[in-house]
């Protein structure tokens, strides 16, 4: 019996295995990693869990979707479905499971926070009195087109941002926002394009900042907080979803970093410096490799809120980074964190090839984890494994390897 229902599970592709308890999700998500690592690791896979799986997320980007109204009963042997006229509605929420073009409407989900179902309902009593057509996927017509939320769970800032085609009524839709979150800025953000992703041409603040701020808490072996870093986050900063086990997974880098105790620290793929931040005052230089401009551009700002001076961003792909600059190999120590498609073969062929001592890789798909430590073990042996749930719910799981060079 599941820890939590949801009356649009099965429908919605917000979560995938809703019908088993949280201990059960987290064996099943353990066994398909410990059978893809087998071969490099065939030792027990420790999970750390997510303390609570209820409104863990710090991030949601829902969908306006103008679509027909699917009927039940409907027979397609029914000769009168060539004349009978089509029904439409609209739908807010994630999108409905292998459907690019539909949402569900969602009433309930215990995702985000315990506000964000009267936020849809304040946004779609809005756009009602407004008189607002939600997006059409197939035929590119309509005003509204993506709702994100993000909040800092440490801070309580968060932010709006609705993603539109066109002029709307500004003033009423900060009204409605502010009716369930008083204190989160709002923005608008204008996408005209066919692709349907939350990228905006252009972005407006309607009330507040274009940021708000999140940081994490660093804790020793011992459960003590001893390192704070603020992060400034801005709609399109990438960030972990989950701040709360995210930051778990920081200490327990730093916690490694501590003993490996490495002058310098290749960051590669390393975003808007989360571990080089957690971890600056525990080697002389970090440098931080990402080829995504502006989290280049949030990293040096956040470099700067937090006072370090000692970690250097390149804004470049690492599989050039490692070709054009030569990677020091006596007290170094290389961080992997590729997004999901995985490291490029020419980065992962520098990396086994570059004598650097200690290797630690965070994976977010163990398929391409494990297709990557075929070239890795060729020259490093691995010497620990260890999870992270950070989507309970869900399919996915970050996992931690710790790599050594062989002698």
């Amino acid at each position: 019996m599941s820890d939590f229902s949801c009356k649009h599970f099965k429908e919605c592709g917000g979560c995938a295995l809703l019908d088993l308890t949280y201990p059960q999700q987290v064996q099943k998500k353990k066994e398909h990693l410990s059978a893809l690592l087998r071969d490099f690791w065939p030792q027990d896979i420790p999970v750390t869990l997510t303390d609570e799986p209820r409104y863990f997320r710090n991030k949601v980007e829902l969908g306006f979707c103008h679509q027909v109204k699917w009927d039940p009963n409907y027979n397609k042997k029914d000769p009168a479905n060539k004349t009978r006229p089509l029904v439409f509605e609209q739908a807010l929420g994630f999108k409905l499971k292998g459907k690019w073009d539909r949402a569900v409407d969602i009433e309930e989900c215990f995702l985000f926070d315990d506000k964000l179902i009267s936020l849809l309902n304040a946004v779609r009593a809005w756009a009602q009195a407004q008189n607002l057509p939600y997006y059409d996927q197939r035929k590119h017509t309509g005003i509204l087109r993506h709702l994100m939320v993000r909040a800092g769970k440490n801070t309580g800032e968060g932010l709006v941002v609705l993603f539109v085609t066109n002029d709307f009524d500004e003033k009423s839709f900060v009204a409605a926002v502010e009716s369930v979150y008083p204190s989160f800025s709002v923005m608008s953000a204008v996408n005209t394009g066919l692709a349907d992703t939350a990228a905006p041409e252009s972005l407006k603040v309607l009330k507040g900042k274009d940021f708000f701020v999140e940081k994490i808490l660093l804790s020793n072996a011992s459960g003590q907080t001893e390192r704070e870093v603020l992060f400034k986050l801005s709609a399109q900063s990438f960030f972990q979803t989950n701040t709360k086990t995210a930051q778990k997974m920081y200490s327990r880098v730093r916690g490694l970093v501590k003993q490996i105790a490495p002058k310098i620290i290749y960051d590669l793929y390393g975003g808007a410096g989360s571990f080089s931040l957690s971890c600056a005052d525990l080697c002389q230089k970090s440098i931080c490799v990402e080829s995504v401009a502006p989290a280049i551009y949030n990293g040096l700002e956040n470099a700067k809120l937090n006072g370090v001076e000692n970690v250097q961003f390149f804004c470049s792909r690492v599989e050039d980074f490692v070709k054009q600059h030569t990677i020091e190999k006596k007290d170094a120590l290389i961080i992997l964190d590729p997004p999901r498609g995985g490291m490029h073969p020419k980065a992962v062929k520098a990396v086994a090839e570059s004598g650097v001592k200690n290797v630690l890789y965070i994976s977010c798909n163990p398929v391409a984890l494990a297709a990557e430590l075929k070239t890795l073990t060729q020259a490093y042996q691995v010497t620990g494994v260890e999870a992270f749930d950070f989507f309970p719910h869900s399919q996915h799981i970050e996992t931690l390897v710790q790599l050594k060079l062989k002698e």
